[in-house]
């Protein structure tokens, strides 16, 4: 009876240890990875890229973190008719600190016209995923922004509604 009390008190005792030690202050958790300009700019090229091969079906599953306003902002461009035209030339760009409940990444500042040739400027932001950079919203073709951009107030120019009537 002593000899099973002992392993007992043993297997206790490890793994109380092990929980502990994997626990401690001493150790730290490794932080994610932090998006770069030139991760952002992958990102911004993947979505592009799909763009032009599949259209918009699907595009805020395959492309964004915040699939609901990625689709909010996709039905109302959609709603607009505004569509993507070549692709943007990249004219800016800024880290963005996390702070509070703001996730950190990166932000590109992209200047395009849509398919009808309107002008847009908008902010691309890139953020991680789990492991992996991506696309917060990821529509990029509405002059849309950030709010309190590192790119400064009203960096962004909205194109007008496309359809015709």
């Amino acid at each position: 009876m002593q000899r099973h009390y002992r392993r007992g008190a043993c297997i206790i005792l490890s793994v109380t240890f092990a929980f502990v030690a994997g626990c401690s202050p001493s150790r730290k958790a490794t932080p994610p990875p932090a998006v770069t300009e030139e991760s952002a700019k992958k990102v911004l090229a993947e979505v592009i890229a799909g763009v032009a091969q599949k259209g918009v079906a699907g595009f805020c599953k395959d492309f964004a973190i915040g699939i609901g306003a990625c689709s909010s902002i996709l039905d109302q461009a959609l709603e607009d008719c505004l569509m993507p035209g070549p692709p943007p030339v990249i004219k800016r760009s800024a880290a963005v600190p996390a702070i509070e409940n703001r996730q950190g990444g990166w932000v590109l500042g992209l200047e395009g016209h849509t398919l009808d040739g309107q002008r847009y400027v908008s902010e691309f932001f890139v953020a991680m995923d789990k492991d992996r950079p991506r696309a917060h919203v990821g529509v990029y073709w509405t002059g849309l922004g950030l709010g309190d951009s590192p790119l400064g107030p009203d960096y962004t120019v909205v194109p007008q509604r496309a359809c015709q009537g």
